[in-house]
């Protein structure tokens, strides 16, 4: 007879195996982008180890899942697939986290990083929660230890990679949730007002967004046209390596804070116009 945890796992592979084209709107052919995807109109979907509650997926993909989960009061979730390493960004209510015998209680804007070989750990919500699930591939320097960050309002700094690879400082504050620095590996919050003006940039990484809170327009530069995706609270960016971003239109009617994640060192060029080749 199949184990239940097998049955969870073998969902989970079923999910990931689809291809990528399928799964993905507003893209360029010639690269795996998202752009402009929101979780409220993504259908409710079931997803194994989270039974009873409400799954929106907003990428599915060989490079992994990521997810918004709605979990009603008293219900339990189990974070653990083998060979998928999770992180957890609380985006409201309140929850339990049981690991061993570890006990920790987990509140709006915590987040949680579960190594692959940490093994299972449960959440439990004492209320309506909502949270934002990532399971990647397993990594040699996911380390060993299950983490946990609490985002208190003290924790907000300069944001540092721009002044660091231009000399340009942009007026935005981050707050770190994980790194990595053998790979360059990130997730961290970015906050910024409306008076934040961004240049035409691009990376040599992948880079993915959900915007936590606000509006945001942004623009991309896409086959040398600038191309508008409007974000709300729930929207989410998966881009590859080498579009450009930004520009002068990009802004937003007020403050925004977004989780920000790329799986390798983050760079930023800045370049004068959409017009530039897309290749970094």
């Amino acid at each position: 007879m199949e184990t239940y945890p097998r049955r969870r796992l073998r969902s989970l592979i079923s999910l990931l195996v689809l291809a990528a084209a399928s799964a993905m709107t507003d893209t360029r052919a010639s690269d795996f982008s998202i752009f402009g995807r929101h979780a409220i109109d993504a259908a409710p979907e079931s997803l194994a180890g989270f039974e009873g509650a409400e799954v929106r997926v907003l990428r599915r993909d060989p490079r992994g899942l990521v997810a918004e989960v709605n979990l009603p009061i008293g219900v339990t979730v189990s974070t653990h697939y083998a060979d998928y390493t999770t992180e957890i960004f609380v985006l409201d209510g309140q929850l339990r986290l049981e690991h061993d015998s570890r006990r920790e209680m987990l509140a709006k804007h915590d987040y949680l990083h579960i190594p692959s070989v940490v093994g299972a750990a449960s959440l439990h919500a004492t209320a309506a929660s909502r949270l934002l699930v990532f399971f990647d591939p397993a990594r040699s320097t996911d380390g060993n230890a299950l983490s946990m960050v609490r985002t208190a309002a003290s924790d907000w700094a300069a944001g540092m990679v721009s002044a660091r690879d231009t000399g340009v400082a942009l007026k935005l504050q981050v707050r770190d949730l994980y790194q990595v620095p053998q790979s360059g590996q990130r997730t961290w919050l970015l906050r910024a007002g409306a008076d934040l003006k961004l240049p035409w940039e691009r990376h040599r990484t992948i880079e993915e967004g959900y915007l936590v809170s606000g509006d945001y327009r942004l623009f991309e530069c896409l086959e040398g046209r600038e191309q508008r995706f409007d974000y709300r609270a729930g929207g989410y960016f998966y881009r590859a390596p080498g579009i450009l971003h930004g520009g002068p239109n990009s802004g937003s009617s007020g403050e925004i804070v977004m989780l920000l994640r790329t799986p390798d060192k983050l760079t930023v060029e800045f370049l004068p116009t959409c017009s530039t080749p897309a290749n970094p």
